[in-house]
């Protein structure tokens, strides 16, 4: 009769335990990686669709960021009465929206908007982790006009470790760029 003693057995988990725990960490950066790499371009793609919706529309629409932390929520609105997508006409109804809200930790566990330790800004200069991440002056929407020219800002968005990436919209043409930043250089790939 052949078969396995006790001791093989437990020595075999063992080793099984030991490769698990080593490859763990790597495996939770991978997916945190990822993660926000998606987010990154789940939001690009968002910024093209409401792109595509004002020329579509003819008319401006604007891609419009509420709340803080993780809990920052994007919706689109339309602009109904021809004098730009604002803040205070969306709060009144005037200005409304076209899609419904969105929630990115909600879609991407572990991912929010915001920075980690050490990072800077697409432009070099040094970003705190309380600091603003989403950069489209005081109203925090990007807007999109019937010609395809947008607001020029960036969003910042981080996972649970030290991933960090940009959106960035180029105003005149309304395009987005990804960008990565990489903590041991110091430096944003990929614009």
């Amino acid at each position: 009769m052949r078969g396995y003693t006790l001791l093989e057995l437990l020595v075999a988990m063992a080793v099984l335990l030991v490769m698990v725990a080593v490859a763990t960490p790597s495996m939770t950066a991978g997916l945190d990686e990822a993660r926000v790499r998606g987010a990154a371009h789940y939001i690009a793609s968002r910024f093209g669709l409401t792109r595509t919706q004002a020329v579509h529309r003819h008319a401006n629409v604007g891609l419009r960021f509420t709340g803080t932390g993780s809990d920052i929520i994007l919706r689109p609105y339309l602009d109904t009465n021809g004098n730009g997508v604002r803040s205070v006409e969306v709060a009144s109804g005037v200005d409304e929206p076209i899609l419904p809200a969105e929630q990115l930790s909600a879609l991407f566990s572990g991912v929010r908007f915001g920075f980690i330790e050490g990072a800077t800004l697409i432009d070099g200069s040094p970003a705190l982790p309380d600091d603003e991440p989403v950069r489209f002056g005081v109203a925090r929407m990007a807007t999109f006009t019937p010609v395809g020219t947008a607001t020029a800002g960036t969003v910042y968005i981080r996972g649970r470790a030290r991933t960090q990436y940009a959106v960035v919209i180029l105003g005149v043409t309304g395009r987005t760029r990804v960008a990565r930043f990489d903590p041991l250089r110091q430096v944003w790939t990929g614009q």
